[in-house]
């Protein structure tokens, strides 16, 4: 019998990613939680508790839909974690794909039990994780004390984002938005030093600044994501200070590189493999809001340095964060996980 490679996505897959695995004669079949969307609207807690339990019951879904030896590709590290601890519980043999491992390190409690439940996962030889960075593979082999496993590499990808082929004409002002692993603080204190400089935040909340912001920022919430985009476009530089070395704030970098902006960013792991500092953006150190402020207004005093940092990091971001290289690499991750029949096959389950 053939086997099915099944995805497992949070939110909605993308057009470009099934068809290429249909182009490759590959069974497929997708399945994504229902309305997403009405999540923002319950409090914090409330949304966690529901995340959770919709991340197992469509872990399990996907077990009692598949059958043995069937690769499950996960698009969320956590939904990997609970498919593989069902299908223990369950006895169920799956090769089980776990797109992009995100690890915090820390020393509090509940940090030391998800540790333990990710090195349980990541040592089992059906699990196969992907990280985007270089640098990460060793770095969890240490952390989780598993020399043999293998990490493939596998970047990040633009997806169905617009392309500008050639620079968009630069607005006046700075730009910076997202929700996971900002900076904020980092952010205000830059902006605090830069009053003659105009500031464009986007955030997810109403009090993510708190009540006290500097005058030349304008802050605003919850907005579309097609009004994101809009915004950065207008934007002459784009600000991306995080506080974390997990992959975050790589759509904004994404979408910064395809709009030939130049990016301030941070210097962590993730950003490393796209940012070359000094060449196509500037990387900070973490909390160093002092050189945040000066790579700022190093870049908003010199048009041509703007204009050739953003040449090169669209360069970049076109080079390895195409669709074509993400499907191509998923499949050859596929290919090694097990050998996978050809055969014509394409179904959506809701």
């Amino acid at each position: 019998m053939k086997k099915t490679v099944f995805f497992l996505k949070d939110s909605r897959i993308h057009d470009w990613l099934i068809s290429g695995f249909v182009k490759r004669d590959f069974p497929v079949q997708f399945m994504g939680m229902i309305n997403p969307s009405e999540l923002r609207a319950m409090s914090r807690i409330r949304r966690i508790i529901s995340l959770h339990f919709r991340y197992a019951q469509l872990s399990l879904k996907s077990l009692l839909k598949s059958r043995r030896g069937d690769v499950i590709i996960c698009f969320l590290d956590v939904m990997g974690l609970y498919l593989f601890l069902l299908s223990r519980i369950l006895f169920s043999r799956r090769e089980i794909i776990v797109i992009n491992i995100m690890f915090n390190d820390g020393s509090d409690f509940l940090t030391s039990i998800k540790r333990k439940m990710f090195r349980m996962m990541l040592k089992n030889n059906r699990v196969h994780p992907t990280v985007t960075s270089s640098e990460l593979s060793a770095i969890y082999k240490e952390l989780f004390r598993i020399p043999e496993k293998h990490f493939y590499l596998l970047h990040d990808c633009y997806g169905d984002q617009e392309i500008y082929a050639d620079r968009p004409e630069e607005g006046d002002y700075v730009f910076c938005g997202g929700t996971n692993g900002r900076d904020w603080k980092t952010l205000i204190k830059a902006a605090d030093l830069l009053p003659d400089i105009r500031f464009v935040v986007v955030g997810p909340q109403r009090n993510t600044l708190g009540d006290k912001i500097p005058g030349n920022i304008e802050y605003f919430f919850n907005v579309s994501y097609n009004d994101f985009q809009k915004m950065m476009l207008k934007c002459s530089i784009v600000a991306l200070p995080l506080n974390t070395e997990a992959p975050a704030g790589l759509i904004v970098l994404f979408s910064a590189g395809l709009m030939h902006k130049p990016l301030v960013s941070t210097n962590n792991y993730t950003l490393r493999e796209y940012v070359t500092s000094g060449e196509n953006g500037f990387l900070i150190e973490p909390g160093d809001y002092l050189t945040l402020a000066e790579k700022i207004k190093e870049l908003n005093e010199d048009s041509l340095k703007r204009g050739e940092f953003g040449d090169r990091l669209f360069k970049k971001v076109v080079e390895i964060g195409s669709p074509h290289a993400f499907t191509e690499k998923v499949i050859e991750i596929v290919k090694q996980s097990q050998p996978v029949e050809p055969g014509l096959q394409s179904r959506d389950l809701k």
